[in-house]
């Protein structure tokens, strides 16, 4: 909908014109901002405390930023980073050749965060699934019973991303990224065919069998 009142395009931060009904106009506001014009910052995206590892945050409208310490990255100082000096914490993706695709798709979730109103809903003891992503905070862990299974991974790759694919990815191979799913345990061979069939009749006899003593028979 567009008129004179909406030419001037009155709404800020992302608000909608609309006419209003018996003349003027009214703007719809994305989450989190409000006012006449969406001008007010309604909501204090810091009051969750999404900065980690001692980070400070800074309320901005719509928004926040961490203050974060040094080698700790990421736009909630989620991210270890060896090269990191201190700041103003920014998304970090170690692989190269995953990066551009990685970026694209977080923002895309940032996006539909927003269009979900994916801030105002988290914390209210509802799993919002279109909110349950890592870019939306896992909807404050209102989907997992308060528990952030990745909370404490801090390896330089996106461990959630490579979760059991089959490749053993030794940055993830630790209990705080859940052993990469076990994609590190080596596969068991088979028990040598001459050995089989008499390590099974001779299982448990009592007497150690030299040529069965081991993890595949």
């Amino acid at each position: 909908f567009s008129g004179f009142d909406c030419d001037s395009d009155p709404c800020q931060n992302g608000g909608t014109c609309r006419l209003a009904e018996g003349g003027g106009y009214r703007c719809d506001c994305p989450g989190g901002i409000s006012g006449a014009n969406c001008e007010i910052d309604s909501f204090n995206e810091c009051d969750s405390n999404p900065c980690r590892h001692e980070g400070i945050c800074q309320d901005k409208l719509g928004d926040y930023v961490c203050y974060c310490p040094q080698k700790h990255n990421g736009k909630n100082c989620e991210l270890y980073d060896p090269n990191f000096a201190g700041g103003v914490g920014h998304p970090v993706v170690i692989r190269k050749e995953s990066n551009v695709v990685y970026q694209q798709d977080l923002e895309l979730q940032r996006q539909q965060c927003v269009h979900h109103q994916c801030r105002l809903k988290r914390g209210n003891a509802k799993c919002d699934e279109e909110c349950n992503t890592y870019a939306c905070d896992f909807d404050g862990n209102d989907c997992s019973l308060g528990i952030n299974p990745w909370a404490n991974c801090t390896a330089p790759i996106v461990c959630w991303k490579v979760f059991m694919n089959g490749i053993c990815d030794q940055e993830c191979n630790n209990p705080q990224c859940l052993f990469d799913g076990r994609d590190c345990e080596k596969s068991l061979q088979p028990c040598n065919p001459i050995y089989d069939a008499y390590c099974q009749k001779h299982y448990a006899n009592g007497l150690c069998d030299y040529g069965c003593n081991n993890a595949e028979c």
